[in-house]
């Protein structure tokens, strides 16, 4: 794609008989993704670890719990929490994710949507030119759950360009860079997308 090397096309409940890193060990979904810009990786339920990217993917299904366990490791009160998780969709019957379809993939696998990690000035750029043809991204006011929640389940739910500043575990983890954000849109809205980069 046009957008360099930290661009994901990402793949939902599809078949596929070709190779795909399987981890060793729960990743966090943010974690997932960055490792999808250097090899193609498949995610199963029992492939996340993260309670987040649990609870985005529909694995996981208890937001008391979700919004106890992050507001003590982060100091940020339970409601503003329980609140937010309100706000972030929750995904239902997922079998598998795709990270990282490459361009040979593409032509048997078709991307649900696409993550990309950017710099702000190329947020800008593209918020403009999307406005010309009446797409308004939607921009998450929470730093909770960006990666799994805010890009990916809101992308794939809604069928939408999403935009996130990124949450502590995906800076930690998912490889966010200090000067990068995190931007994801659905393949409906791909072509619109590379045209205005």
């Amino acid at each position: 794609m046009k957008f360099g090397t930290k661009c994901s096309a990402i793949g939902v409940n599809k078949e596929w008989t070709g190779t795909f890193q399987q981890p060793s060990k729960p990743l966090k979904f943010c974690e997932a993704v960055n490792y999808s810009f250097q090899e193609p990786v498949k995610l199963g339920n029992q492939d996340i670890g993260c309670r987040g990217a649990r609870r985005s993917l529909g694995f996981d299904n208890d937001d008391l719990a979700l919004a106890r366990f992050i507001s003590s490791n982060n100091n940020i009160p339970v409601q503003f929490i329980e609140n937010a998780l309100r706000e972030i969709p929750k995904l239902k019957n997922i079998n598998n994710v795709f990270l990282g379809i490459d361009e040979d993939m593409e032509k048997k696998i078709e991307p649900d949507l696409y993550i990309i990690y950017v710099q702000p000035l190329m947020v800008t750029k593209l918020i403009h030119n999307l406005a010309k043809i009446g797409i308004r991204p939607f921009v998450s006011s929470f730093s909770l759950l960006s990666v799994c929640g805010n890009i990916f389940s809101h992308c794939y739910k809604n069928n939408t360009v999403s935009l996130s500043f990124g949450c502590p575990e995906s800076r930690k983890y998912g490889g966010i860079e200090k000067n990068e954000v995190v931007l994801g849109f659905s393949s409906e809205y791909a072509l619109n997308v590379i045209n205005s980069a």
